[in-house]
């Protein structure tokens, strides 16, 4: 069962300044760290923009699961092709305490180098606007509790900016966030590197300091979205199947035409070939726009382990590790039902939002 049939039912009654302005949008910032399902945000997010639902604010691009400049050119033609070239796209200083391994990051890469995409030209600035200059000014010139910030990369740049001005961590209202393993195992590869633990997952690995201080040191909503509900949406099957049906269907736009074969090409000869990859921060963002699809969240306390041995984990209070603070977290752990689980595939791969 789930306890919202919107969005808008999620983030509540806000005062004057708040994200339920009279338009009833939320005012959402990205950032995302430039891999290829981190795109598939990028297109849920740009819909919802373009039908009103949010206000798209901007689009943080984090120097993690990609490789420069790929993963910004990607992210412009991406703004381009799906008609929301004004929305800024920002490059964070950022750098994550672990480093990705780069056999994880030229994915970004091969993806650039997909014909149609790297066929496509688009106007792109010969330098980046800073990304986390900007995040301070939209939360300096933000009402209070009036953001959403989607994250499907670490939180390295948001405990930057809020560790040196911590008078705007009340600007935000909510953080959805990709990261986590609860109940299951974590997603660190031991084939790569036989020191790395089985509890942790990527996006709190790549840097435990600063979720350990978001956690710790701030109160905002934490809508968390972990691997035990990610790793239940799958790339091959069903989603592969009706992505490639987007190809073949007449398509009266031609951008949209050449996103669809970019989408289709991307998780073919990238991710269908990883037999572990699926949708992770799909599930995380597309919750804005269908949250009816999941069940309801379980109120959690966690920690972030910072010690090397487990470092990354997710841990609940309880599972025998020892922690100076327990943070209270909203996790979605499902879907609301397999047939929930298959509308939401269907939606993502149809992008219907």
């Amino acid at each position: 069962m789930s306890l919202y049939s919107s969005f808008d039912d999620m983030l509540g009654p806000c005062d004057s300044n708040g994200s339920n302005s009279a338009s009833g949008k939320a005012k959402v910032i990205f950032a995302q760290d430039g891999g290829v399902d981190d795109y598939m945000g990028t297109i849920i997010l740009a819909e919802m923009h373009k039908k009103k639902k949010i206000d798209f604010l901007g689009e943080i691009v984090l120097n993690g699961d990609s490789v420069l400049p790929y993963s910004m050119e990607i992210t412009y033609k991406f703004h381009a092709l799906l008609g929301i070239a004004d929305i800024p796209v920002l490059l964070s200083k950022a750098r994550m305490y672990n480093a990705f391994p780069y056999c994880y990051r030229r994915d970004t890469m091969n993806m650039a180098n997909i014909d149609t995409l790297a066929e496509f030209s688009c106007p792109m600035p010969k330098e980046p606007l800073d990304g986390d200059e900007w995040l301070r000014e939209q939360l300096q010139s933000a009402g209070e509790k009036s953001i959403t910030y989607v994250c499907t990369a670490s939180l390295t740049n948001l405990a930057d900016v809020l560790q040196s001005s911590p008078e705007l961590e009340r600007k935000i209202g909510s953080i959805i966030w990709m990261a986590g393993a609860v109940n299951v195992k974590g997603n660190l590869d031991r084939e790569i590197y036989k020191g790395w633990n089985d509890k942790a997952e990527w996006n709190v690995f790549a840097d435990p300091l600063a979720a350990s201080w978001i956690f710790e040191h701030t109160a905002i909503e934490m809508n968390m979205f972990p691997l035990d509900i990610a790793d239940k949406a799958p790339v091959d099957g069903q989603f592969m199947i009706e992505v490639e049906q987007q190809t073949s269907r007449e398509c009266s736009d031609p951008n949209r035409a050449m996103l669809n074969d970019i989408v289709y090409k991307a998780y073919k000869d990238i991710c269908v070939s990883q037999p572990y990859y699926r949708l992770w921060d799909t599930v995380a963002v597309a919750f804005l726009a269908m949250p009816e699809l999941y069940a309801s969240p379980e109120r959690m306390q966690l920690a972030v382990v910072t010690t090397s041995e487990q470092e990354g984990w997710t841990a609940v209070r309880g599972s025998g590790v020892e922690s100076s603070y327990w943070r209270e977290v909203k996790v979605f752990m499902d879907f609301s039902s397999d047939q929930a689980l298959e509308k939401f595939i269907h939606l993502v791969a149809t992008h219907t939002f």
